[in-house]
């Protein structure tokens, strides 16, 4: 199972959005690096340890929807949470 942090904030608050997306960034960049796991399977691992951390399940499928699509450096596209492009720095 892959370590996601457990919400800090309640329901409802608007912080708590945030929270999750940095906290399911974080847990798919060490999955990434350490998983051997099909696409699939990481963003199944990632939705399970996130509701065993205590996350509810909508908004962590939501998380996942909204993600921003981006060319990765072979030409394929990968899911990115919260990344700014290098370009608009």
């Amino acid at each position: 199972m892959t370590y996601v942090a457990s919400p800090s904030h309640s329901i409802g608050d608007a912080a708590r959005t945030e929270d999750l997306k940095q906290c399911l960034e974080t847990a798919r960049k060490h999955l990434n690096e350490t998983s051997r796991a099909s696409d699939t399977e990481r963003q199944q691992e990632l939705v399970s340890s996130a509701i065993d951390a205590g996350w509810e399940e909508d908004e962590v499928r939501a998380a996942l929807a909204n993600e921003e699509v981006e060319p990765s450096h072979d030409g394929s596209l990968m899911p990115t949470l919260g990344v700014v492009p290098s370009s608009s720095l």
